[in-house]
């Protein structure tokens, strides 16, 4: 007979499993779970070096999966640079950056991240924010701010005279250095690959463990257990830095890797390198499992691409579509070849047209007979007989519920300025549950820089306003109150949503047998929690809080004057 390391009684366990059981107990030795139960049958696992924890009738889900973050996020910004991340005008940007500078007095360049389009009128809407904003906090640093969103890159004039940028300067497709029409001088902005015409700032290894260790505190703060991690060959957390952080016995969270690849760079030349990078570093904690590819940009940015024009609020006249960043045959080669050497693919699209052309490469290289697991990702809007053939080819679509709303200072400024009508239809999530279409959750943080899942899981369940203090509103108490309110047709169940971050993610990244649901044999990544969120109004969700959170069999985080 084996006995538990650790056994938890009178839980309300909802396991996910595939009969959606409910449970009440469950028994523990060293990684894995051994028993799923009742509390009169968890007995004969328990002896008197098992330790008990009673969970006082509180609910246990399955460890969280976020299926697209960037680590270690946020955590880089706090540390080294200057973080604007819910600053909500000009002028508390400004204060911010002057501050910084302040405290950084031997500082030769500030690098920074977080600020939003969304705060800016006219033709900055468009453009981006004009250099002049920066240059009145300092003429004498360079200054070099990257969108929230990473896709736009807001310079000072210091700065763009010290990384010698013109109006002509050539940048790959897709880049854009946007230019003041009266002046013809440079605007401040770069978008998408012109952005690379900046140095990024340069982080040493040791810098990026110690901020993996903030950001993994956070995650499991928000009972997230596994990620897919989408980095580059030459940025983004190194596979080097998780092995060390593993050999430390540091890394606390199932790391799986997707790694990006570049459009005017040899598409078997970069696969070939990340086949040597799966072989190199393989573990249970980490293993590079999908490819990234990048069809199209932002709808922010007027980059996305789109089956029909931009309004013409987005400044680039009245038939400009976005762009699509591969060739075709090329995109083609570079999907055949990832999944022939056992990569799914991991496809950032955006807009419907972009989506529609990379399913038309899917279906032309007729992969559909067997499971890749291929995914899109962001999917803010999509054609009605597109998400059908999300079925048909066996895509996964890969959401971020935390956008699926009129977002305040967002929607009407941004997205419906520069989508119009369409933006009322944008982040369709039960369509594809209505087609049968695998959904996962994701935060793509830092893009979300609070990746809590309970708010997703309210958004995606409400479709409506959730953390009502981050935009200085009141929250609203009614499912339905308009302000707010993004197409309540796509609204999908609260079980839904907990699948999408559990059991649906772990299938993406072909853990489904290891992780995802509480069963006998998995490992035991676990969190609880102090609401039962399938049975509170839904409006609520978002004060759920994790009590606990146990990964491989070990409590990692544990809510003070609690239970526990």
């Amino acid at each position: 007979m084996k006995y538990g390391n650790l056994a938890i009684i009178n839980a309300k366990i909802y396991t996910i499993d595939k009969n959606e059981s409910i449970e009440e107990a469950m028994a523990i030795k060293d990684d894995k779970i051994i028993y799923i139960g009742s509390n009169e049958g968890i007995n004969k696992y328990i002896n008197e070096n098992t330790k008990i924890i009673d969970a006082n009738g509180n609910v246990i889900l399955p460890g969280f999966i976020d299926s697209h973050t960037h680590p270690p996020g946020t955590a880089l910004t706090d540390s080294f640079e200057v973080s604007l991340y819910g600053l909500n005008s000009i002028e508390e940007y400004q204060y911010t950056i002057r501050e910084f500078i302040k405290n950084h007095k031997d500082i030769k360049a500030v690098y920074g991240r977080g600020w939003s389009l969304g705060i800016f009128k006219g033709e900055e809407l468009s453009k981006g924010p004009k250099k002049e904003h920066l240059d009145e906090v300092s003429r004498d640093i360079p200054i070099i701010l990257r969108a929230y969103d990473g896709h736009t890159v807001w310079l000072n004039s210091k700065a763009i005279e010290i990384f010698n940028i013109k109006a002509h300067t050539p940048c790959t497709s897709g880049g854009k250095i946007e230019i003041n029409e009266e002046t013809k001088e440079l605007w401040g902005t770069l978008k998408e690959s012109a952005g690379d015409l900046v140095d990024e700032y340069y982080y040493s290894e040791k810098e990026y463990m110690l901020a993996f260790e903030l950001f993994q505190k956070k995650m499991h703060e928000y009972g997230i257990t596994s990620i897919l991690s989408i980095s580059g060959l030459n940025w983004g957390m190194s596979p080097n830095a998780y092995k060390n952080l593993q050999k430390e016995n540091k890394l606390k969270l199932r790391v799986s890797n997707s790694i990006m690849l570049w459009w005017d760079e040899d598409v078997i030349d970069q696969i070939d390198k990340i086949k040597r990078i799966r072989t190199k570093y393989n573990s249970n904690l980490f293993k590079t499992v999908t490819v990234k590819f990048l069809a199209d940009g932002v709808v922010e940015g007027s980059t996305a691409y789109l089956l029909n024009p931009y309004e013409i609020d987005a400044g680039m006249g009245d038939n400009y579509y976005g762009e699509f960043l591969w060739n075709d045959n090329i995109l083609e080669k570079g999907i055949k070849y990832s999944n022939e050497n056992g990569f799914s693919i991991h496809v950032h699209s955006v807009g419907d047209g972009s989506t529609k052309r990379v399913l038309d490469i899917i279906e032309n290289i007729n992969l559909n007979e067997i499971d890749f697991r291929n995914t899109i990702t962001h999917l803010q809007l999509v054609d009605k007989e597109d998400i059908k053939r999300f079925k048909k080819l066996k895509i996964i679509a890969s959401t971020q519920p935390y956008w699926h709303l009129k977002a305040p200072k967002w929607w009407e400024d941004v997205d419906y300025k520069l989508l119009g009508d369409r933006a009322r239809y944008e982040y369709p999530l039960k369509s594809f549950i209505k087609e049968g279409v695998m959904i996962t959750s994701s935060s793509d943080h830092s893009v979300t820089p609070e990746p809590n899942p309970f708010y997703a899981i309210q958004a995606g369940v409400t479709r409506n306003l959730y953390n009502a203090e981050s935009y200085g509103i009141d929250s609203i108490k009614d499912i339905d109150d308009e302000r707010f309110l993004l197409n309540k047709e796509e609204r999908i169940s609260v079980m839904d949503m907990v699948k999408s971050f559990t059991i649906n993610g772990a299938y993406a990244i072909f853990r489904e047998n290891e992780v995802g649901s509480i069963e006998v044999g998995k490992y035991a990544d676990f969190i609880i929690i102090d609401n039962d969120i399938f049975n509170i109004n839904p409006t609520e969700i978002e004060n759920t809080k994790v009590i606990m959170t146990c990964f491989n069999g070990k409590i990692v985080y544990k809510r003070e004057k609690k239970i526990i």
